[in-house]
């Protein structure tokens, strides 16, 4: 009787245990986490090449060079980078942790059930992209020339080039303001009307 009791508690106990949960991922999910992983590299090598920037590498805008590559990326490096400072000027030292954010918001996890909002990622590069012109306009009319490049890069010098004849320097920082921060709720999502709210209250939240 009782090695038939152990026999029943033992098989109660096989039966009853927990399924092992499969672990191995799906072509998809290997697909998106490669992507992932890529895209950091990328954003890595953008900043240790920006970072390392020597306005006396050779480039495309450096014709004259004599002498060993000072940029940690080596040749191409330096021509990514100077690349990426002639067109976005300043704002290109954003651009790796923009690029970042931006993998991550693609590639993340998704539940199996959770689709793709085609109108949501449409707004998202809208935004996006009105939030680089606009930023790089606002910086070549308020920041100083980096080296030899404009502070705003030629997408700002062609903003600016527009719009200033037209609604001068006040006029045009004004409405380059107010575009940003429409292109910001539209790349982000978050209310700039509730951000303001908040901001309103904190005087009255410290007192």
């Amino acid at each position: 009787m009782d090695m038939l009791k152990r026999n029943s508690k033992i098989r109660t106990v096989i039966h009853t245990s927990p399924s092992k949960t499969n672990s191995n991922l799906t072509g998809s999910q290997r697909l998106r986490e490669g992507c992932f992983i890529v895209g950091i590299l990328i954003a890595v090598l953008m900043a240790v090449a920006l970072f390392t920037f020597s306005p006396a590498d050779p480039s495309w805008s450096q014709t004259a060079w004599g002498g060993e590559v000072q940029n940690a990326g080596g040749l191409f490096g330096a021509w990514i980078a100077d690349t990426l400072l002639f067109t976005f000027g300043v704002l290109a030292y954003a651009l790796p942790a923009a690029l970042i954010l931006l993998t991550w918001t693609t590639f993340r996890k998704r539940m199996p059930d959770e689709s793709i909002d085609l109108m949501l990622w449409g707004t998202r590069l809208l935004g996006g992209a009105l939030l680089i012109v606009t930023s790089c306009g606002l910086a070549d009319i308020n920041f100083d020339d980096i080296w030899y490049f404009s502070s705003g890069g030629v997408i700002g010098d062609v903003i600016t080039s527009l719009a200033i004849p037209t609604l001068n320097s006040l006029g045009t920082t004004l409405a380059l303001l107010f575009l940003w921060g429409a292109s910001f709720t539209l790349f982000t999502g978050v209310s700039c009307y509730q951000s303001l709210s908040l901001l309103a209250k904190q005087p009255r939240c410290l007192c």
